[in-house]
């Protein structure tokens, strides 16, 4: 049987024994070679152990498992996240594709998971998607602020503080940077409606679309609202999201 090594990092003695006895009682491939309970320490037992996961605990005492991951240059074991009940974090997680297991840990989770991380492992399928990730939740500010988004053959990070207007079109995604950088997700726009709707300066105008109010040009508050948008684009803001808008809007001209 191949042997998978692990290391669990969390800051509370009593979850690292429990997850010790799971993984002796549900999966014997998985051998635990060393705890820490802190971020400094954690660091220090990875690049002693070189094990083949991680379970880590996201708030430590000295910071967070996000704080762990950023000060690696590369990620080479898989991670399983171990977290209180965050109803955002889980959606990002999920939204991710993340390993995760909730406190106070429940085994039939916990065997489901090792389940999944021990197919990749001994599959020898790495994805180089963890660093991306870390860049784009933070958990001390509850947002995720950056998207990952295929474009031709690369993966890019698309910084939401730079994106005019994000809306639906025939079942896909569209983020617009300006008049002429458009990328276009296969995902659909209920996908990202949690994320877009956490950040401070976007706003839905519509089912289909939403709008970064920082780049407003102008606006009509007549009968029939609209706004324009720095890309040149016009919006007109259904009636129930109308007051919404323009309230949105007084607020970022008076910050």
């Amino acid at each position: 049987m191949n042997e998978i090594t692990a290391v669990i990092i969390d800051d509370e003695q009593f979850n690292r024994e429990l997850i010790k006895s799971f993984v002796a009682h549900t999966n014997p491939a998985f051998i635990i070679t060393g705890e820490a309970a802190s971020v400094a320490e954690g660091y220090k037992l990875i690049n002693a152990t070189k094990p083949d996961l991680v379970f880590l605990d996201i708030k430590m005492t000295d910071g967070t498992g996000f704080d762990l991951l950023n000060l690696f240059d590369r990620i080479a074991f898989e991670v399983v996240f171990i977290t209180g009940f965050d109803e955002y974090a889980l959606k990002a997680f999920d939204y991710h594709a993340l390993d995760y297991i909730l406190k106070p840990v429940e085994l039939a989770k916990f065997t489901e998971t090792l389940k999944k991380v021990q197919a990749r492992v001994l599959s020898q399928i790495h994805y180089d998607k963890i660093k991306k990730i870390v860049e784009t939740y933070n958990p001390g500010e509850a947002i995720i602020a950056k998207i990952p988004v295929h474009y031709n053959d690369k993966v890019v990070l698309l910084d939401l503080r730079e994106i005019v207007q994000v809306s639906a079109h025939e079942g896909c995604t569209c983020f617009y940077k300006s008049q002429n950088e458009k990328y276009t997700s296969a995902k659909q726009l209920s996908d990202f409606a949690f994320i877009l709707e956490s950040f401070p300066s976007f706003i839905r105008i519509t089912k289909g679309v939403f709008i970064n109010i920082n780049f407003i040009t102008s606006y009509s508050k007549g009968q029939d609202c609209t706004v324009t948008m720095n890309d040149g684009s016009t919006h007109e803001i259904s009636r129930r999201k109308k007051t919404q808008v323009l309230e949105a809007i007084q607020f970022s001209k008076n910050k």
